[in-house]
């Protein structure tokens, strides 16, 4: 359990950390801040009694802290779900009222890790409930027994699907659908049957491709008459056997991260063209402009899409969480979602040239973009097209090319600001991250 610090209470009450944005205050002071007596205070200062989570947020609402900060520190690296949501001064039912969920599905997702498949951005509502930065999420759900007890488990049901069905002879279908390995990974992941067997089916799928690579060079290793291509082939052998163990390992970790960030076919695609047009954190900055992206406010998750404004245009890309994303489970998803646009380059490097599709806001140096299947629905072979951006640009669309044009000069211009001051975050809320 996450505990409440005394120690730590007092030495922000009394300013111990003299950071300049705050004064010491009188326990009676705190006690008129957070709503409760001088007497109660004390006691929590002394150790002898132990503030609810409504009171230990009151206290650090008074404090101008995050109640993250009034908890035992030693013990912030063995902090499952539920310390972390005590650490943050918030008891079960505050999270179930502001996430709108059954108390049984909160319950199950903090005692079990499991995420409900329906709400793709349930970790980042989580996190935002919080106050706190996902990836502090992540790590308390990794650490939670039942994830770490689940992970065994399908390593061995994994393990034993290879042997039934990846090492056999004959054409490759995947894992029957009433095999009882493969029903209890479904069970153990919380997912529908149909699905999970999908999912193990492509995973197992891959380790089949890295199992014939092997044996096509033991075959030489063992037949051919050269021995210096025997010997190659006994190295390359060696080499495929250990990508084949390694990958079979990784399938229990993929498959707890998949089922915690896979997102529906729709927002996978806008994944897919932010990736396509280059809007991620590599080489030059490149931002998509969201409107030809997606109306839906909503619609991108905020741990694998970024988003700013520039002026008054709504822009973004992928985050390194969601560049990883797409290249880590791209053949998953085009196995599960057949229809979808595909990954169809890798992201750029520093050197590459500018993606196509792109322009500048005047006085602007950031690159901004429209994916090409949205652009390509926009350029119409003949007259140009006209689309506004803000109250105070619009794009010109050429067959061939983009240009902005200023409706009007904004009022009272006189300087341009500098460019670190143009963006600003959607949302502002502070995000602490002390580890």
């Amino acid at each position: 359990m996450a505990d409440f610090s005394p120690s730590e209470l007092l030495a922000h009450r009394t300013n111990f950390y003299a950071r300049p944005d705050r004064t010491a205050m009188t326990a009676e002071e705190l006690a008129r801040a957070a709503g409760t007596t001088k007497a109660q205070v004390l006691a929590y200062e002394n150790g002898h009694r132990v503030p609810d989570p409504p009171r230990i947020r009151d206290l650090a609402r008074a404090l101008n802290i995050h109640p993250w900060f009034l908890m035992n520190p030693d013990r912030r690296a063995q902090w499952t779900v539920a310390d972390l949501r005590r650490a943050c001064g918030l008891r079960a039912q505050d999270v179930v009222r502001a996430l709108g969920v059954s108390p049984k599905v909160y319950r199950r997702f903090e005692t079990e890790g499991i995420v409900p498949s329906r709400r793709p951005q349930f970790l980042d509502e989580i996190a935002r409930i919080f106050g706190i930065q996902r990836k502090l999420l992540e790590r308390a759900v990794d650490r939670t027994p039942a994830v770490q007890d689940r992970k065994q488990w399908a390593a061995e049901l994994v393990k034993r699907m290879v042997e039934r069905y990846v090492t056999v002879a004959g054409a490759w279908q995947g894992p029957d659908a009433d095999d009882p390995d493969l029903i209890e990974l479904a069970t153990a992941y919380g997912r529908p049957l149909p699905r999970t067997r999908r999912v193990i089916t492509y995973e197992l799928g891959e380790l089949r491709h890295r199992y014939l690579r092997s044996l096509r060079e033991r075959v030489v290793a063992e037949y051919d008459p050269d021995r210096d291509r025997q010997a190659n082939a006994r190295h390359a052998a060696d080499r495929w056997n250990a990508i084949f163990a390694r990958e079979m390992a990784r399938i229990p970790t993929r498959l707890e991260d998949f089922h915690r960030n896979a997102q529906p076919s729709d927002v996978w695609q806008l994944l897919v063209d932010l990736y396509n047009s280059e809007a991620a954190p590599q080489g030059e900055a490149v931002w998509a402009v969201k409107k030809f992206l997606t109306e839906d406010n909503t619609a991108l998750p905020p741990y694998l899409v970024e988003q700013r404004r520039l002026e008054d245009v709504t822009v973004c890309r992928l985050t390194r969480e969601g560049v990883d994303h797409v290249s880590r489970f791209a053949g998953l998803y085009a196995h599960l979602y057949r229809a979808t646009r595909k990954p169809s380059r890798a992201v750029r490097s520093a050197s590459r040239k500018v993606p196509p599709g792109t322009f500048t806001l005047p006085n602007h140096q950031a690159r901004l973009v429209i994916p090409q299947p949205f652009l390509d629905r926009l350029q119409v072979p003949g007259a140009p097209r006209f689309v506004e951006l803000n109250a105070r640009y619009f794009l010109t669309i050429n067959p061939s090319s983009l240009a902005v044009s200023v409706l009007a000069p904004p009022p009272g211009e006189a300087d341009v600001p500098k460019q670190a001051s143009l963006f600003e975050w959607v949302d502002d809320e502070e995000i602490l991250d002390s580890e």
